[in-house]
């Protein structure tokens, strides 16, 4: 028995190994080409600046396999993905007669969003945006000028997210098999506001807490401790510290800034000269 459980688990290692590796290329078989007949439309939102207004997206169009010339990778037809609103080239053209043309099936897009100010209302900022894109295939005819037909696609979203944000892809009117028409919502997540939130109370009362304690020390008539002088420019120069750890922090001169980070600031800084005043003017040397 000694001997036989390590031979059991080797095997077992062994056929994990080979399971993996068949979903594996299962995967990229499927990855480059679908099985449908219709041709499948990925997008990917890869990052949002709010400081410019500017989300960055990859789409990707998959075509089906039964319409893919597997020797050369082009396809049969001329297909054509048109992206409306990006504010860079908006055209991705697979044609037969370009080889591997059929993996050469994304574009890199940029959409700006239409409320770019809400930054300043940071953690609470809400932004959208329009995607509006369809899809053409060349009709087949040999007219001097070539046709294009819109075709039905299938759309994959799995990809439609990052992180700190609460992405949804919300369908227009125009919505339909052959085109599509959503609009972009972005939003922070619940923990990102929880948690800035709990950072400019933090502050907050930490900087009364400070001032308090002055207070105390000016009602007493005796002069303040070094120490206390030395706790209060440590707050000084740690609270920006503290500011920058909040998740995705835009520039200076938002929302929880002004509630939060330049209140306690200001609180320090004020209580600190006072107690160097006091410390002056009360100190027997």
């Amino acid at each position: 028995m000694p001997m036989k459980t390590p031979s059991l688990f080797r095997n077992l290692l062994v056929f994990t190994v080979f399971l993996v590796f068949l979903e594996s290329v299962a995967r990229a078989e499927e990855s480059a080409f679908t099985k449908g007949s219709n041709p499948v439309l990925g997008v990917n939102l890869i990052n949002f600046d709010p400081s410019n207004g500017e989300l960055k997206a990859r789409l990707s169009l998959k075509l089906p396999k039964s319409d893919t010339d597997l020797e050369n990778y082009s396809p049969l037809s001329t297909y054509q993905m048109v992206d409306e609103l990006t504010i860079y080239p908006s055209l991705l053209e697979m044609k037969p007669s370009v080889p591997y043309s059929a993996l050469d099936n994304y574009m890199d897009s940029t959409y700006q969003v239409n409320d770019a100010g809400q930054q300043f209302l940071y953690p609470f900022d809400h932004h959208q945006t329009r995607l509006k894109v369809f899809v053409r295939r060349q009709v087949p005819g040999d007219s001097p000028k070539p046709k294009f037909q819109n075709i039905p696609f299938t759309v994959d979203s799995t990809l439609a997210g990052f992180t700190g944000y609460d992405i949804a892809l919300l369908p227009r009117e125009n919505n339909s098999p052959t085109q599509l028409d959503v609009e972009i919502d972005i939003q922070r997540t619940i923990p990102t506001k929880i948690f800035c939130v709990f950072l400019s109370v933090m502050m907050l009362v930490v900087a009364i807490g400070y001032s308090w304690m002055a207070l105390k020390v000016h009602k007493s008539r005796t002069h303040p401790d070094i120490n206390e002088m030395v706790f209060g420019g440590a707050l000084l120069f740690s609270f920006p510290a503290i500011r920058n750890i909040q998740p995705f922090a835009p520039p200076m001169g938002v929302l929880t800034d002004y509630s939060g980070f330049f209140l306690a600031e200001s609180i320090v800084a004020i209580t600190l000269i006072i107690e160097l005043y006091l410390w002056i003017s009360r100190k027997k040397h």
